[in-house]
């Protein structure tokens, strides 16, 4: 990613807190987010590049071309906005809302 990118974003999630819910614990903890953002943050800048995390509040929820407040659940894969029809996949939807706050940018 740091050969790639000059700027590599993440979440800022509260990990210690999400390891904490039974259902969700062993996918995070095989995930190795935590290490994950570790050792990327080390290479960008050993690169010369950039790490940013961002507040992840309703970073799914939020559609990322008008602004909405779309309510759904964890199992709710899709991003459907019901205001501008907007139609993807929910985590691209979610990437596309954390670049943005990186950036600045808002809808």
């Amino acid at each position: 990613m740091v050969n790639v990118y000059d700027c590599i974003v993440f979440e800022d999630l509260n990990i210690k807190d999400m390891v904490k819910n039974s259902r969700l614990s062993k996918s995070i903890h095989d995930a190795a987010w935590s290490n994950l953002i570790q050792f990327t943050k080390y290479k960008a800048e050993e690169a010369g590049k950039f790490v940013e995390l961002v507040n992840p509040c309703n970073t799914s929820q939020i559609c990322s071309n008008c602004g909405q407040n779309v309510k759904k659940s964890l199992a709710t894969r899709a991003h459907n906005c019901p205001n501008c029809g907007l139609i993807i996949d929910r985590d691209h939807n979610a990437a596309i809302n954390i670049l943005n706050r990186a950036v600045g940018t808002t809808v």
